[in-house]
């Protein structure tokens, strides 16, 4: 078996390579390889993409995020890793290990995950490198009814009765639609000023820089900047015949970032948030707030959610998770969540230095999906 190995100038020729184009399925999608090679925090010799090549085919593949992260305020090389896949013809003959310790090997161990399948646990932890990071608590919070979409996730035999599950859907949303219509006067009656922003400038930056106290990964305008020019999901027009050979999402019927600035009534700035619409799901990848904003914060989310006709909100912001508890309304139902983090060993050091650490829910990729 080979392993092939890409950084971001190899990666870049490899995508446009007569290869990639006759693979049957291929390791990452041109606009996800494209946001990697301009990400801020990648290096131009960073190992971001693994293959596995058994008799000229590719057998498997791993990719890593590459950033930094502050542990006792020193910052830290690392990487994430991403997208992990092994043919199903070839499972069980250890070549996740080996895509695996090939990373670490390139990364010097220097290795965070998370969102990670059981099986891919499995792999983490018998590998004897990793150790807990954090497992932060979040929240799914149902504003309307979403049947159809998660009675099939939960019991995988309704995915041919989907279309079916729409009718309930409907039936139930009827009257609930009234409901939130009484809701809406309340949402719009708060005294700010809410400004989507093409960019993030130097005041925004100023604010942001502000409020990075314990965080891990500690965001600058350009990496913001970057995560909205470079999205990893892009419309089902802009498909380009990756969709069916990349066994990750490339392409959804509808994903928009939404990034929002809000003052009060003297102008003066308040928060600073990023919003991820994905179908009938809106998530808050980031959240930066005064702590007096938060009721500011959860009007303006609901408002779009209004607007949009979303049906739940996704978060694992603190401050944000913990209002909303105390402020149910007008969400019908919060379901907690959980979110493990996993680290390198390597850093355990710095780790026992760190008492408090906060992580944003987009830090990672998971801004991206």
């Amino acid at each position: 078996m080979e392993l092939r190995e890409f950084t971001p100038k190899t990666l870049a020729q490899f995508i446009r390579s007569e290869e990639y184009e006759k693979m049957p399925v291929v390791p990452i999608s041109r606009h996800r390889a494209l946001s990697h090679i301009k990400n801020p925090r990648v290096a131009e010799d960073d190992v971001i993409l693994v293959l596995a090549m058994v008799e000229g085919r590719m057998a498997g593949y791993l990719g890593v995020f590459a950033d930094y992260i502050y542990l006792n305020d020193q910052k830290e090389k690392a990487g994430w890793l991403s997208c992990m896949w092994v043919d199903p013809e070839v499972r069980g003959q250890g070549i996740a290990k080996k895509l695996l310790n090939k990373v670490l090997e390139r990364w010097d161990n220097r290795i965070l995950v998370t969102e990670f399948t059981p099986a891919a646990k499995g792999l983490y932890d018998r590998s004897g490198q990793f150790q807990d990071l954090k497992i932060p608590e979040g929240l799914r919070c149902f504003l309307r009814f979403n049947l159809d979409e998660l009675l099939p996730k939960k019991f995988p035999f309704l995915q041919a009765f989907k279309p079916v599950l729409k009718v309930p859907n409907v039936l139930l949303n009827t009257p609930n639609e009234l409901r939130l219509n009484f809701w809406k006067p309340a949402a719009e009656t708060m005294n700010y000023q809410v400004e989507t922003v093409t960019e993030i400038d130097e005041t925004l930056a100023g604010f942001i820089q502000a409020r990075q106290q314990n965080q891990l990964e500690k965001r600058t305008a350009e990496d913001l900047n970057w995560l909205l020019q470079n999205p990893w999901l892009l419309p089902w027009e802009k498909e380009d015949g990756t969709a069916k050979r990349y066994h990750f999402s490339a392409f959804d019927k509808e994903f928009e970032f939404l990034p929002l600035k809000i003052s009060d009534t003297k102008n003066k700035l308040q928060a600073f948030l990023i919003l991820a619409v994905r179908g009938n799901d809106l998530k808050v990848p980031y959240l930066y707030a005064n702590a007096e904003s938060m009721e500011a914060v959860t009007r303006i989310i609901v408002q779009e959610m209004l607007k949009r006709k979303l049906r739940t909100l996704t978060v694992f912001q603190p401050e944000l998770e913990a209002f909303l508890k105390q402020n149910p309304k007008p969400f019908m139902y919060l379901h907690p969540l959980k979110r493990h983090y996993i680290i390198s060993k390597k850093f355990a050091p710095l780790l026992l230095q760190q008492p408090t650490l906060n992580i944003q829910d987009g830090d990672a990729d998971c801004a991206f999906t």
